[in-house]
């Protein structure tokens, strides 16, 4: 279904998309997750829509030819950019926080972009920003949240009164190292130690580690991914929130941007990640395993993922959001950037303040992150 608002004043001209295949605009990728194979995959195997509380509610401003994925939301579960806090005001004062707006690839913490079409112009983002703030008023949502943008855009919107808020992410850098062990010789000879030693205790625990690449993620792997995927979230009292079914859609029409790294024990896979990857950058998404083993997940999630980007001549490898745990294996602190609108003006100044005193907090943190590093002298 299209929404059509040509009623509406020129500078509010959209159209609302209730699926990504609706648009007729040509949609270009610009990462595996900013890609239309993904997100219909997640339209398609009914990942989002149904009762899941994500509703695909995509903008498009044909004005500008830009399309911008986005969701109706029942809950804040998915999205990383946390307003809980928010949420139990608005309860307090016995108003509705959901549903709300979101424009961000569901599940997915990737900073970059979150449109497709023509680049951000400072006219589009204006349009853009009055055409949120009718969709709230016109269907009585409380707020748009626009999780991890780049901070161009982030600019833009807040020049056009939005609220942006900071977060920090770990991510690892390639500075033209030839091996792992060329990485390694960055570190302090303690911490070196240590590295080395992890990774001998979590091989000790399997037989082999294997990579599987396009054509070689068959069914047979996958499945077996999958029951540690979701065998990992059965010991948290949860369910993962893609299906089996959304992971082979993307393996028979993405598999060339897939990395599957298993662990595997007396020919059965007990662990395993499941990484994405382009030119540039490597992003580790999803980890499971049957049984805990000592060091296995910094293994397959952060230490098999350097040497892949290592040996393809990747330059930023994502291993996922939030734990400073990453920091002593080399990944360094990023800033992250969303952008935020809520209706209501008075919620609206007390959050504002908040985000400019969060801004401030984050900064500090993220300094102090850096003193977490392994490395002998700051990069």
């Amino acid at each position: 279904m299209t929404i059509n608002k040509n009623a509406l004043p020129k500078h509010c001209n959209y159209l609302l998309h209730s699926s990504i295949a609706h648009s007729e605009l040509e949609l270009n990728a610009s990462s595996p997750f900013h890609n239309p194979v993904f997100l219909r995959a997640l339209e398609q195997q009914v990942c989002v829509g149904a009762n899941s509380g994500w509703q695909p509610h995509h903008i498009e401003l044909p004005d500008h030819q830009l399309l911008f994925p986005s969701y109706l939301k029942s809950h804040s579960y998915g999205e990383y950019v946390f307003d809980w806090a928010w949420a139990d005001a608005y309860q307090r004062y016995g108003l509705e926080y959901y549903p709300k707006l979101v424009t961000m690839q569901p599940f997915t913490p990737i900073a970059g972009q979150k449109h497709f079409g023509k680049a951000l112009t400072d006219s589009a983002v204006a349009q853009l920003a009055d055409s949120v703030v009718d969709i709230c008023q016109q269907q009585h949502l409380s707020s748009w949240h626009c999780n991890f943008i780049e901070q161009t855009f982030a600019e833009q919107l807040q020049d056009n009164g939005m609220m942006t808020r900071h977060g920090v992410q770990f991510e690892w850098h390639n500075q033209g190292y030839a091996s792992f062990e060329d990485y390694l010789t960055r570190f302090t000879s303690r911490k070196r130690k240590t590295t080395n030693k992890e990774r001998r205790v979590a091989r000790s625990s399997v037989d082999e580690i294997v990579w599987r690449m396009g054509k070689e993620i068959n069914d047979q792997a996958l499945e077996a991914f999958y029951f540690c995927y979701q065998t990992t979230y059965m010991k948290r009292g949860q369910k993962g929130y893609l299906s089996l079914s959304f992971f082979q859609q993307l393996a028979k029409q993405m598999s060339e941007n897939m990395l599957l790294v298993t662990a595997e024990k007396d020919q059965k896979i007990v662990a395993s990640a499941l990484f994405f990857f382009d030119q540039e950058n490597l992003y580790g998404r999803y980890w499971g395993c049957l049984q805990e083993l000592d060091m296995l997940h910094f293994e397959l999630c952060f230490y098999q993922g350097i040497e892949f980007a290592i040996a393809k001549g990747i330059q930023r490898f994502n291993p996922g959001t939030q734990g400073e745990h990453k920091l002593y294996r080399g990944f360094e602190p990023v800033t992250t950037y969303s952008s935020h609108y809520v209706a209501r003006n008075d919620f609206s100044a007390a959050i504002n303040a908040f985000c400019i005193e969060e801004q401030q907090y984050i900064a500090q943190y993220a300094e102090q992150c850096k003193k977490l590093l392994p490395f002998k002298t700051q990069p």
